[in-house]
C-alpha cells in the first residue's frame, strides 16, 4: 500500500433509503411449498432493481447467484474495477473471506465420515512433536475449533506489526505454533461461543497434518475436485488472476488485501458465483459424493450454541432454518445462504468493503426478511500530505484503564494498530494533525501530543469522534528522548 499523498476529498451524500417492495420484486409464479412466509425469490429484473437501488452510494460491483429447483441464474451489477474494464459475471473471481470456514468445516465432516478423525479428538493429537496446545480445563477438540467454542482468541497475539510485505503475509506456521505453546485461554472450551479465526485456521492446519499434505492440496482433493469446483482456490492461475475483481475499501478506493499465509483455513479462498452455486447445489443433491459429509456438517450443532454447526451458522426465519455464512476481508464482502428444505440458495459476492451487507441482501432474497434502508455512503476523510518518517513518533504501546494494551507501528504512510492482544491488525490512515481514521470502519485515533511534540497517549473513538465510545490509553514506553 502506497499513499505518500492521500487524495480523499470530503464527500457527504445520503442514500434514498427506500427498500424495493416485496410485490415489485417477486416472480409471478406459484409459491413453492415450504417457502418462508410464502416468499418467492425475486426475478432477475427484481434483483437488478434491488441492487441498483442499494448500491447507489455503496459498493463497486456485486454478483448475485440463485440456485433453486428450477435451475441456476446469475445477476451482476456495477463494475469489476479491473484495469481492462471487463464486466462482472458468474466467472468473475472474488475473495470470499470467512466463507472459507464452511469449506474447512466440510473437510472436517468428510474426514470424520471416512473414520480418519473424530469430532471429539483432542486438537493436541495432531500437532507436531514439541508443540503444546493451550489448555484450560478439558482439552480443546476438533469440534470446538469448528464451532467457535475453543476459548481461543480471534487472532494470534504475536504478529510482527513491522513485518514485510505485511504482518499477515509474513506470519509463519512456526510463529503460530510458538503462540499456541505459550498461551493460556481465559476460559475453558465449550463454555462460551467466541468467533475465532485462529481456531478455524488451526483446525485446517491440523487436518492437513493428519493427512500429511498442505491445506489447499487436501481441500482440492477432498472437496473442490469431487464437487467440480475448478475455479475455487487459494493460489490462483493466470487465467483466474485475469478474471479477479480487484478489492476496494469502504470509501470505494482500490486496496491491497493482506494474505493469511499461515492461517488459510479461516479466510483465504477465492471463488466465483458459478462455483459457489455448484457448492450450494451439492447440499441438495442426494447423489453428491459428499452428501453424507454435508448432511453431517450442518446438522451437528454446538451444545453451547444451537445456531452454530460445523462452519455454517443457522438462522431461524419464521418456520425455516436458513444455513449460511458471511465473509469480509479488506476489499471484499461475501455471503452464502441456503434453505435445505426448499432446496434454494443465494450467493452474493462484492469487491468492496461495502457498507451494505451482502448477508442481509442474501437473506432478503432467499426468505423475504425485511431489509433496513440502504446506508448512506461514508463521508471520505480530508486529504493530508505525509512527510517521510512523520509517523514514527506514534510508534509504541498504550495501556487503557482496563489494562488492555494497544500496539502501534509505523508502516511508512499509515499506522498498523493492534487494539488488543489477539484482536487482529487494523489500518489507520492520517486525516489531520495527530488524527487517523480506520479504512474498514468508523473508528478514529487521536494522539495526545504535548508542546514539545512528545506523544503521551491516544484516544480511540469507537464510532468516530461523534460517537459515544471513547477509550483513552496512556503511553507505556519511552516516547521522547
Amino acid at each position: 500500500m502506497t499513499r505518500c499523498t492521500l487524495r480523499l476529498a470530503l464527500i457527504v451524500t445520503m442514500a434514498l433509503g427506500s427498500t424495493l417492495s416485496a410485490a415489485a420484486a417477486r416472480e409471478e409464479s406459484p409459491v413453492p411449498a415450504g417457502a418462508a412466509g410464502g416468499w418467492v425469490i425475486p426475478s432477475n429484473e427484481g434483483i437488478r432493481a434491488l441492487l441498483a437501488e442499494r448500491m447507489r452510494h455503496n459498493g463497486v460491483g456485486v454478483v448475485v447467484g440463485v440456485v433453486e429447483p428450477a435451475g441456476q441464474r446469475v445477476v451482476a451489477h456495477g463494475r469489476s474495477g479491473a484495469s481492462d474494464g471487463r464486466p462482472l459475471d458468474g466467472d468473475t473471481v472474488f475473495l470470499i473471506g470467512s466463507v472459507t470456514k464452511v469449506f474447512t468445516g466440510l473437510m472436517l465432516a468428510d474426514m470424520v465420515q471416512r473414520g480418519e478423525v473424530r469430532l471429539d479428538d483432542p486438537a493436541a493429537e495432531y500437532l507436531p512433536t514439541g508443540v503444546k496446545m493451550p489448555l484450560r480445563g478439558r482439552p480443546i477438540t476438533l469440534q470446538d475449533l469448528s464451532t467457535h467454542v475453543s476459548g481461543l482468541l480471534s487472532m494470534p497475539a504475536n504478529f510482527d506489526l513491522q513485518a514485510r510485505p505485511d504482518p499477515y503475509s509474513a506470519y509463519t506456521t512456526e510463529q503460530l505454533y510458538a503462540f499456541l505453546s505459550g498461551y493460556t485461554p481465559e476460559r475453558e472450551p465449550g463454555k462460551k461461543w467466541g468467533y475465532s479465526n485462529l481456531g478455524v485456521s488451526l483446525l485446517g492446519q491440523l487436518l492437513a497434518n493428519r493427512a500429511g499434505k498442505p491445506y489447499e492440496m487436501l481441500l482440492k482433493e477432498r472437496v473442490l475436485a469431487p464437487l467440480g469446483m475448478h475455479d475455487t482456490s487459494i493460489e490462483i492461475t493466470p487465467d483466474q488472476a485475469r478474471r479477479l475483481a480487484p478489492g476496494h475499501d469502504r470509501y470505494l478506493q482500490p486496496v491491497k488485501t493482506w494474505e493469511m499465509a499461515a492461517m488459510q483455513g479461516s479466510g483465504s479462498l477465492r471463488s466465483t458465483v458459478n462455483d459457489m452455486l455448484t457448492f450450494l447445489a451439492a447440499y441438495f443433491d442426494e447423489d453428491s459424493p459428499l452428501n453424507a459429509a454435508m448432511a453431517r456438517q450442518w446438522s451437528i450443532r454446538s451444545p453451547t450454541r444451537a445456531s452454530q454447526a460445523l462452519g455454517w451458522g443457522i438462522s431461524p426465519v419464521g418456520s425455516v432454518e436458513v444455513v449460511g455464512h458471511r465473509g469480509g476481508k479488506e476489499g471484499y464482502r461475501s455471503a452464502a445462504v441456503f434453505d435445505p428444505k426448499t432446496k434454494r440458495g443465494i450467493v452474493v459476492l462484492g469487491n468492496a468493503r461495502m457498507e451494505d451487507q451482502p448477508g442481509d441482501i442474501a437473506m432478503y432474497l432467499l426468505t423475504g426478511r425485511a431489509l433496513e434502508p440502504a446506508p448512506p455512503a461514508p463521508p471520505r476523510p480530508k486529504s493530508v500530505d505525509i512527510a517521510p518518517g512523520a509517523l514514527e513518533v506514534y510508534v509504541g504501546r498504550y495501556r487503557q484503564s482496563s489494562g488492555t494494551v494497544m500496539t502501534v507501528a509505523n508502516r511508512g504512510d499509515y499506522l498498523a494498530v493492534e487494539t488488543a492482544p489477539g484482536s487482529g491488525i487494523s489500518t489507520f490512515l492520517p486525516q489531520g494533525r495527530h488524527d487517523f481514521y480506520l479504512n474498514t470502519g468508523n473508528d478514529e485515533l487521536t494522539f495526545d501530543v504535548d508542546a514539545e511534540g512528545c506523544v503521551k497517549g491516544l484516544i480511540l473513538h469507537g464510532d468516530g469522534k461523534a460517537g459515544a465510545s471513547r477509550q483513552a490509553a496512556a503511553r507505556i514506553d519511552a516516547g521522547c528522548a
